[in-house]
């Protein structure tokens, strides 16, 4: 008579198994980004960092865009960009 077979039905443990799966991902996607090379202003911390603020900044009724000290041609296309990412979205 043969023995049954063990299930594992996790990994680590139910709690820990999802955490442990978004730290693999990040780690991988940060790895990823750091040799694949990405363009100034549009790796993930950047491109994060600028919606925080732009989100931010709508609750607070700041432009970060108008104040941040940027050349006015780049506060323009910035702010372009906002807005069809939030066009976009919707």
């Amino acid at each position: 008579m043969a023995a049954p077979a063990l299930r594992y039905p996790y990994l680590l443990s139910r709690t820990l198994d999802p955490i442990f799966g978004l730290f693999v991902g990040v780690a991988a996607f940060y790895l990823y980004e750091r040799r694949a090379g990405r363009e100034d202003g549009h790796t993930l911390n950047e491109l994060v960092a600028r919606r925080y603020k732009l989100e931010t900044s709508r609750f607070s009724g700041n432009s970060t865009a108008v104040d941040s000290g940027l050349p006015n041609a780049t506060k323009q296309t910035r702010l372009a960009e906002a807005a069809a990412f939030e066009n976009s979205a919707k």
